[in-house]
């Protein structure tokens, strides 16, 4: 077993407990934890119409698609939570737990919104100081590439795969997942590959749906996943005692509790929370 891997380092302090966990509990599927978050979007929504009315939304490029978007502001949040909070950037193969090199947020794109649109997935690698507008010009250009008729690399790989015999499929995918827990697996196969990322995120809201609790997966490196819903109406107190209503937004989070501790991610969601709540802070650089 090689000793370093191209996309992360070995976490050497840490405590018994947590390097036994691997063991303890082998698959991502065996350790996850559900949590669900609700964001109060009233500055929210005002940052974003203030922003488009601004021309901040005009893009790189001045295309149709170019506003600036919640989903944008969500990611940006992310970069900078994974910059913030370095423990959950980690993950964990071959009984072993990583810091992850890089920030790299993986999202699907649905080529057309039919039911015979096709689906296909990308990913982004970001420092996590970058501001929403930024974060908007690089996901428009992976959208715009996304639904284009170009394949992506990984969407290559996977369409010659496919071809082979169910049995050797699985011969392939076994020495795969071998050679990635020997840390033998190349950077070439690593790189492109949206199941070796971050965070993956599917924004329900996109499509009109309300967010779910989704799955890990044991291929790949991702040991966090979160669903972005649509933007619903929510009654709840306001200052003065009174009823109002407020839009919201519903995230939730599957999340394996081998790379760090419970205490950990709450808390860092929290400041997932204030940034997506008040998102004129995400116009400046990040603080030390």
């Amino acid at each position: 077993m090689l000793w370093t891997r191209p996309d992360g380092s070995k976490v050497r302090d840490v405590s018994a407990l947590r390097r036994f966990m691997p063991y303890l509990l082998r698959t991502r599927n065996e350790s996850y934890v559900l949590f669900e978050q609700e964001l109060d979007l009233t500055r929210t929504l005002r940052y974003l119409d203030l922003a488009n009315a601004a021309g901040a939304g005009a893009g790189a490029d001045g295309g149709e698609d170019s506003s600036l978007k919640l989903f944008h502001v969500v990611l940006c949040a992310m970069a900078r939570l994974f910059a913030r909070r370095p423990q959950l950037n980690r993950f964990v193969t071959g009984g072993t737990l990583y810091q992850r090199r890089h920030i790299e947020l993986s999202f699907a794109i649905k080529k057309q919104h039919t039911d015979a649109g096709g689906l296909t997935t990308t990913k982004l690698r970001f420092r996590g100081d970058e501001t929403p507008r930024e974060i908007a010009d690089a996901v428009q250009a992976a959208v715009r590439f996304g639904r284009s008729d170009k394949q992506s690399q990984a969407d290559r790989e996977t369409a010659l795969v496919v071809r082979l015999p169910g049995p050797f499929l699985r011969l392939l995918l076994w020495l795969q997942r071998g050679l990635d827990a020997w840390n033998l697996l190349p950077a070439s196969l690593i790189d492109p590959d949206p199941l070796y990322c971050s965070i993956f995120l599917a924004n329900l809201g996109s499509i009109g749906l309300d967010s779910a609790y989704h799955h890990l997966f044991e291929y790949g490196t991702c040991s966090f996943f979160a669903v972005v819903g649509k933007v619903r109406p929510r009654r709840a107190l306001d200052g003065d005692g009174a009823v109002a209503a407020r839009e919201t937004l519903s995230i939730k989070y599957t999340f394996d509790e081998r790379i760090t501790d419970g205490w950990y991610c709450a808390r860092s969601l929290e400041l997932f929370r204030d940034w997506v709540e008040d998102p004129l802070q995400l116009d400046e650089p990040p603080k030390e």
